[in-house]
C-alpha cells in the first residue's frame, strides 16, 4: 500500500531524475518533478516501482505520458504483475501544471487503472522520494514566487522570467502563445517596409530577421514563408535567413520538426502558403526542406546579449507584457544591439519613459518601433 508524507528536508538519494522518463526499479527513485505532477507505480508485493514524469508541451506532453506509461507497463508485466496487481498515485503538480494533471488522469482512467492522488496544486516546486519496497512516497516543498506561476502578472524581474518560462515552467502558456500569420501589423510593415528599406539600402546583403520568443515555431514559419514570397515578386536574388528562438529547449526542438497540426480557419486562409511550402495531411502541415533550411532554431534567453547582428526586423511578440520596465528596457537594449540601421522592432505596447531615452520612434501604424 502506497503512503504519504510531506518532509520538512530533503533525502539522499543516489539519483535525483529530472525531465522526462520512466524510471523503473526496485530500489528507492528520486525525482525533481519542478512543477510537473508525477506518476508512482508500484506492484502489489513492492518488489517493483516506477515515477513517470514529463516536462513536454502541451502539444506533446499525452503523446509522450502514454508512451512513457506504456515502457513501464511493459517492464511490470515481464515481471508478471498485471494492471490489477500495480498500485498507482499521482502524485504534486503546482496550479500551473493543472492542465498536465488533468491529461494524466485522462490517460490513467482510460488504462482503467485505480490511482490515488496527493499533494496536487499550490505554488511550490517539488522533489519526490518513493521507496518501492517500504511502499512510500516522500516529498519535500519549496515555495515558489507566485511570479514565477503567474506570468500574466507583468511583474516579472529578468530572474524570475527565466525560471518562469523555462523547461518545465509555464509550459501550458508558452506553448498556446503561438500561431501561424499572427500579428497582422508586423506582416504589414514586411511588406510596406523592412523588404522595401532593405533592397533600396543592402540589395546584395542577406535579409535577416530574428523571431524572438517563437514557441513552437508557427510565427517562424510564417515570416519564412511570406518573406520568401515578397522577395520573389521583388524579383530579388538577395538571401534571407529567420533566426528563431526560445528559452524553452523542449519547444525549439518541437519547432524543428516541421509539423504543426493547423487550426480549421488557419487551414481554410493558409492552405495556398502551406500547399506551396510543404504538404497538408489531414489537418496537419508538413514543411518541406526547402523552407526549413531558411530558419535557424536555438534555444536562447533573451536576458542574454546576443551573438548575432545585422538584423532588419526582430518580432518579439508576447514577452514584454509580462516583465516589469527595468526588464523590458534590458530586452530592447539587447535587441538595438542586434538591430542593422534602419532596424524595426515588434515588442507590443510601451509606455513612452521606456523606449523614448533608448532612441526609438514609434510607428504606430504598424504598431512597431524603428531604430534609424
Amino acid at each position: 500500500m502506497i503512503k504519504f508524507n510531506l518532509l520538512k528536508q530533503p533525502e539522499e538519494v543516489a539519483v535525483l531524475h529530472k525531465g522526462s522518463g520512466a524510471w523503473v526499479g526496485a530500489r528507492p527513485i528520486g525525482v525533481d518533478a519542478g512543477q510537473n505532477p508525477v506518476l508512482i507505480l508500484r506492484s502489489s508485493d513492492g518488489s517493483l516501482g516506477a515515477a513517470i514524469m514529463s516536462n513536454e508541451p502541451a502539444s506533446t506532453y499525452s503523446n509522450k505520458i502514454e508512451e512513457l506509461l506504456g515502457s513501464a507497463l511493459k517492464k511490470f508485466s515481464g515481471d508478471g504483475f498485471s494492471i490489477e496487481k500495480i498500485e498507482a498515485a499521482v502524485v504534486g503538480g503546482a496550479n500551473n501544471a493543472g492542465w498536465k494533471w488533468s491529461r494524466l488522469v485522462k490517460i490513467l482512467q482510460q488504462q482503467g487503472m485505480p490511482f490515488k492522488k496527493f499533494d496536487e496544486g499550490g505554488l511550490f516546486y517539488r522533489e519526490i522520494f518513493f521507496d518501492p519496497k517500504r511502499g512510500s512516497v516522500a516529498i519535500y516543498r519549496t515555495e515558489a514566487n507566485p511570479d514565477d506561476w503567474n506570468p500574466a502578472s507583468a511583474k516579472l524581474s529578468l530572474d524570475s522570467g527565466t525560471k518562469g518560462f523555462s523547461e518545465g515552467n509555464a509550459g501550458g502558456v508558452v506553448a498556446n502563445a503561438t500561431r501561424f500569420f499572427r500579428e497582422t501589423p508586423s506582416f504589414t510593415a514586411l511588406r510596406e517596409l523592412v523588404v522595401p528599406a532593405h533592397l533600396s539600402q543592402t540589395p546584395d546583403e542577406p535579409l535577416l530577421i530574428w523571431s524572438a520568443a517563437c514557441s513552437t515555431g508557427a510565427e517562424a514559419y510564417s515570416y519564412a514563408m511570406y518573406t520568401h514570397r515578397l522577395l520573389k515578386l521583388a524579383g530579388a536574388s538577395c538571401p534571407f535567413k529567420i533566426l528563431a528562438t526560445d528559452i524553452n529547449a523542449k519547444l525549439v526542438e518541437e519547432a524543428k520538426k516541421g509539423v504543426y497540426k493547423a487550426r480549421k480557419n488557419e487551414l481554410e486562409e493558409f492552405r495556398a502558403y502551406f500547399n506551396h511550402y510543404g504538404t497538408v495531411r489531414g489537418d496537419v502541415v508538413h514543411f518541406n526542406e526547402n523552407i526549413k533550411r531558411c530558419i535557424t532554431f536555438n534555444p536562447f534567453d533573451l536576458k542574454n546579449r546576443p551573438r548575432a547582428g545585422g538584423f532588419r526586423m526582430i518580432v518579439c511578440a508576447n514577452v514584454f507584457q509580462y516583465y516589469d520596465d527595468d526588464a523590458r528596457t534590458h530586452f530592447l537594449q539587447n535587441f538595438i544591439s542586434a538591430l542593422a540601421s534602419p532596424g524595426y522592432l515588434f515588442v507590443g505596447p510601451l509606455k513612452d519613459h521606456v523606449f523614448k531615452p533608448l532612441g526609438l520612434k514609434k510607428l504606430s501604424k504598424y504598431k512597431m518601433f524603428l531604430m534609424e
